[in-house]
C-alpha cells in the first residue's frame, strides 16, 4: 500500500447496511476513514431499472438482461477499509461522483458490467482479491494512478471513452484487457506487471501511441514468462502503432512491404504466401508474350496450361536462385524483369528463413 495508506487503529467501523441503505434512499455516500463490516452488496436492494445498450460480450458471455439497475446516489469513500467482498456489477452509476481512493478492498471487488455515467477515482488504492471490470463502461475518464491490485485484475470488453490513467499501477498477478476499447489515451506510464499473463489482445486503441506503450509492456512481460507466441502479437501490434505515427509517405509504403508481406518477422507462412503469389504474378508476365523460350515438349505438360507451367517454373526458380538451366528469354524487357524478380525473391527468401527461426527455433 502506498506511503499515506490508511492507519487501521484510526478507522470507525460501521455496516455494510448503513451504506446500502443510503443507497436505496438516493442519498449520497460520503465516508472517510472507515472500515466497513460485511459483505456490500447492491444486489440485495430494489432498485429502478434502465435500458441500456449492451455489447456483444455483455449479451453472450455475461448473460446480462436489458436493463440495468440504477444507482442515483454520489458515492465517495476515501481512506477506508472493505474487509468483505463488493458487489457493484451490472449497475449504472448516475451519480456524480464514484469516487474510492486510497481505499483496501480485502476481499473480492466485483464491477463487471457496470456503468459509470461520470468520472471514476480508484487512486492509490489496493485490491486484495480479485478486481472485476470486465464489460464495464467508463464514460468519464478513469483514475487508477498507484493502484495495487494484488490478484487477478479482469477489465476484458470495457470500454473507456475518456482518459484512462494506470500510471504507476502495480500488477502482481495475471492482468487481462483483451477487447476492451481506449476512446481517448490508455496511460501505462511507470506501472509494473509481475504475473505471468499481460494481454491487450483484440483491444481497441484510438490513439497509436497508447497502443504502442501497452502492447510493448505486453511483449516484455510475455517474453519474460515464455510465451512467444503472445509476446509475437503484442510486438506485431507494437510496431504497427509505430507505423501509424510517422508521415504518410513513410507509413503506407511501411504498411505494404514490411507490415503486410513480411508481418515484422511473426508471419512466416503469411510471407511464404506473398512469395508463391509474386512467383505467379511473375509467370503470368512471362506467358503473357512468350517471354521465355520452353525447352520442355507440350506433349508432357498438363493441357491446356503447358506454357505456363514452364513460366511458372522459370519464375520459381529466378525468385529461389538464377540458375535455370537452359531457358532462355526474349528480349531485354524480360531480362529487367527476371532480374527484379531475382533480387527480389533472394530478399523474400532470406526474410522467411529468419522468420521462420525466429518464431519456431528460440
Amino acid at each position: 500500500m502506498a506511503e499515506d495508506s490508511v492507519n487501521e487503529a484510526l478507522l470507525r467501523e460501521i455496516p455494510a447496511s448503513e451504506i446500502l441503505d443510503k443507497i436505496q434512499k438516493g442519498e449520497p455516500v460520503e465516508y472517510d476513514h472507515i472500515r466497513i463490516i460485511g459483505e456490500l452488496d447492491l444486489w440485495e436492494l430494489n432498485l429502478p431499472t434502465e435500458h441500456v445498450d449492451r455489447t456483444e460480450f455483455q449479451t453472450k458471455i455475461l448473460e446480462l438482461p436489458e436493463k440495468s439497475r440504477v444507482v442515483s446516489s454520489s458515492i465517495t469513500i476515501t481512506n477506508s477499509e472493505f474487509d468483505a467482498n463488493v458487489n457493484f456489477g451490472n449497475n449504472l452509476f448516475g451519480g456524480s461522483n464514484f469516487i474510492f481512493e486510497n481505499t483496501t478492498f480485502r476481499g473480492d471487488a466485483d464491477f463487471r458490467a457496470a456503468t459509470f455515467s461520470e468520472y471514476v477515482d480508484f487512486s492509490r488504492s489496493t485490491f486484495s482479491g480479485m478486481a472485476y471490470f470486465n464489460g464495464g463502461t467508463f464514460s468519464g475518464e478513469a483514475y487508477f494512478n498507484g493502484t495495487t491490485f494484488s490478484g487477478y485484475a479482469n477489465f476484458k470488453w470495457a470500454t473507456f471513452r475518456r482518459h484512462a490513467y494506470f500510471d504507476g499501477a502495480a500488477f502482481s498477478g495475471e492482468a487481462y484487457f483483451s477487447g476492451a476499447t481506449f476512446g481517448e489515451d490508455g496511460s501505462f506510464s511507470g506501472s509494473k506487471f509481475e504475473g505471468e499473463v499481460l494481454t491487450f489482445r483484440d483491444t481497441t486503441f484510438i490513439l497509436a501511441k497508447s497502443q504502442e506503450g501497452a502492447c510493448r509492456r505486453a511483449k516484455n512481460v510475455l517474453e519474460k514468462n515464455g510465451n512467444r507466441e503472445e509476446a509475437g502479437y503484442h510486438f506485431y501490434r507494437e510496431m504497427d502503432a509505430k507505423r501509424k505515427q510517422k508521415p504518410w509517405y513513410i507509413r503506407y509504403p511501411e504498411y505494404v512491404f514490411i507490415q503486410l508481406i513480411f508481418g515484422y518477422g511473426v508471419h512466416p507462412f503469411r510471407l511464404l504466401f506473398c512469395w508463391f503469389f509474386v512467383a505467379v504474378i511473375f509467370a503470368l508476365i512471362y506467358s503473357v508474350n512468350g517471354g521465355i523460350i520452353g525447352k520442355l515438349p507440350a506433349s508432357s505438360l498438363p493441357q491446356p496450361w503447358s506454357y505456363f507451367v514452364e513460366c511458372f517454373y522459370f519464375s520459381v526458380v529466378t525468385a529461389v536462385t538464377p540458375g535455370y538451366g537452359k531457358y532462355e528469354l526474349t528480349s531485354w524487357v524480360y531480362q529487367v524483369i527476371a532480374s527484379a524478380e531475382a533480387i527480389f525473391g533472394t530478399f523474400m527468401w532470406a526474410a522467411f528463413i529468419a522468420t521462420f527461426a525466429r518464431k519456431y527455433m528460440r
